[in-house]
């Protein structure tokens, strides 16, 4: 299994303004199938992005294309290029970079190199299709019911959450307050991955919603329960 790294788009060293992308070219050759992936790094560590996501590539030879995105100011001297499949990396390079993301809106807007578009619309129509696949084929009933619970688990975990802070107070209150540690992060990473054209921009989301919303769902029992059992305050004569 080889991976090789054909071209960037743009080249490094670059300046980027907010919401570029820095896209990366891969040929690979597997015997197979893989998940190409560009992980971005500076000074020897993560930078987390947004990124394009990855797609499953059949066994056989062709290329990929993958691509990293910055809101805020950030610095990367370094590309790592794996092809995974499950939890093992079947194959790694690196290349040497130069890029700097200001955090500020570009004055003109960028405009990606030939191969870059070519290969995000393939990937939009691959995405296309198995979306159209997904949902032409005939679901069993458990998953239908998982995937409504999911998709009503936002809305709901979100009228939830106001009410609970509305109406509860002090500890209670707090408890209720918790979800907002993982929700408003994973609010504002799905704003952001959608206005970059990520195609994945509500996975995080979807899987976080439920279980907010059943934590709340907890935190409504026990406390109606502590009510029920707490005695009533008696007269005094």
């Amino acid at each position: 299994m080889t991976i090789e790294v054909l071209a960037t788009d743009p080249s490094s060293p670059a300046v980027l303004g907010k919401w570029d992308k820095f896209y990366v070219r891969v040929a690979y050759t597997s015997d197979r199938q893989i998940f190409v992936r560009a992980r971005p790094f500076f000074a020897g560590k993560s930078v987390p992005s947004m990124s394009s996501g990855a797609m499953p590539h059949e066994a056989g030879s062709g290329e990929a294309f993958y691509w990293i995105s910055y809101v805020d100011p950030r610095k990367v001297d370094s590309i790592v290029v794996t092809a995974e499949s499950g939890r093992t990396t079947y194959a790694q390079t690196s290349i040497p970079v130069d890029l700097t993301w200001t955090g500020e809106t570009s004055s003109s807007p960028q405009v990606p190199a030939e191969w870059a578009e070519r290969m995000q619309s393939e990937q939009n129509r691959r995405v296309q299709a198995q979306s159209e696949a997904y949902m032409n084929r005939q679901p069993g009933l458990l998953e239908t019911m998982l995937f409504f619970a999911a998709a009503w688990s936002v809305p709901a975990y979100f009228v939830a959450q106001i009410w609970t802070l509305w109406r509860f107070r002090g500890g209670w209150q707090a408890a209720a307050s918790i979800p907002l540690l993982v929700m408003l992060p994973v609010l504002a990473y799905t704003v952001i991955a959608f206005k970059a054209g990520s195609n994945l921009f509500p996975i995080v989301l979807l899987f976080t919603a439920p279980v907010a919303f059943a934590y709340l769902l907890v935190i409504l029992i026990v406390r109606r329960a502590a009510n029920k059992a707490t005695p009533p305050p008696q007269a005094h004569a």
